[in-house]
This record gives C-alpha cells, structure tokens and sequence, in this order.
C-alpha cells in the first residue's frame, strides 16, 4: 500500500470519457511526444479499454502510434489506480485530481525507480499562458514547477509527420518546377 492509494477518488465515467491531452510531465522521458487518451463512456465486458495515441521517439524515431490498454473493471480502476506490468518493470497510475471538464492530474510510480511520475491532462491541444501559470502556481507548492516538461500538442507537430513543413515542400517544387522550364527554354 503507498500513500498514492489513500487518496480515494472514484474514477468519474461517464463525465470524464472523451480526449484527454498530455500537456506536462515529470521526468522529462523521451521516448514518446503528443500523447492523447482516449477514455470511454462505458464500461464493457468489464474492462476499461483507454485508446492511446502518440508518437514513438524510441531510438531517435518519430513512429505514429495507436494502442489500447485494457483494465480490469475492479476495485482499483474504479478508484483511479491503473497498473501497467511490462516484463520486469511496473508503472502504477493513479487519478488524483480532475475536474471532468479540463484538467486530470496523474501521479505515478514503478518498481524501478524512486522518481515519482507525474503527468497532467486537459482537454485541450494547447493551453493558454493563463492556465500554465496556474499550473505552475500549484507545482511551486509542492517544489516541482522547476522540474516540468511542457509537452506541444500543436496538430502540426503531433500529425505523425516530421520534417520539411507544407510552405517549404511547396515552395521547393515551385523553384524546381521554373528551374527546369528556366532551363528548357535556355537549351531550346
């Protein structure tokens, strides 16, 4: 039992199914960006299925990612306590703030590290200065605003595309495209 498990908020479906935005975390870990999950309104077959969306950088790799993660429909999940077992390794989540409508604030831990994990949601892609300031009002009070990663969600960034962006792909064909005419009416 840790003290993440006393704090006993029930997992509020269906007021807070829809799409959830990762807008900050603690530690900066880079090996995904543009995290979104997906919560259901509904419980079915007993099991809470959360739809993951994300890039993949695992190895300097930029990877559109889609996964579900199924949970069990018991006691734990219903508390807002996710675990999620890979091989060896052990991450355990736990819903300790929301307001439905907003923000979702998640605490973290695993059996391999003594940093707590921390992860904060909204529902929307980007937040305003507003709300970061709040934001960071709440973390200096706990002594960890200096240690927040702020994640983009700009759709420009987190379309599973990287690389040249649309303007300067277009206007390279442009000037290829006059070059050869250029160059078609120079040899004729």
């Amino acid at each position: 039992m840790t003290h993440y498990d006393n704090l006993l908020i029930l997992f509020p479906l269906p007021q807070i199914s829809g799409y959830w935005y990762e807008v900050a975390r603690i530690p900066n870990v880079e090996v995904l960006e543009c995290l979104n999950v997906s919560v259901p309104a509904a419980i079915e077959n007993n099991t809470l299925s959360l739809g993951l969306n994300y890039i993949s950088t695992v190895n300097g790799g930029w990877q559109a990612t889609r996964q579900t993660v199924d949970f069990p429909w018991d006691n734990s999940t219903q508390h807002g306590i996710f675990s999620l077992d890979y091989d060896r390794v052990t991450v355990t989540y736990k819903l300790v703030y929301t307001n439905n409508f907003t923000l979702a604030f998640v605490c973290g831990y695993s059996n391999f590290s003594p940093i707590p994990l921390f992860k904060l949601f909204t529902r929307q892609r980007q937040i305003n200065e507003e709300m970061i300031n709040f934001i960071k009002l709440l973390a200096d009070k706990y002594g960890i605003a200096e240690q927040i990663a702020w994640e983009e969600q700009s759709p420009d960034k987190c379309n599973g595309s990287r690389g040249q962006d649309p303007l300067t792909i277009l206007i390279g064909c442009i000037v290829l495209v006059w070059g050869l005419s250029v160059r078609k009416s120079v040899c004729i």
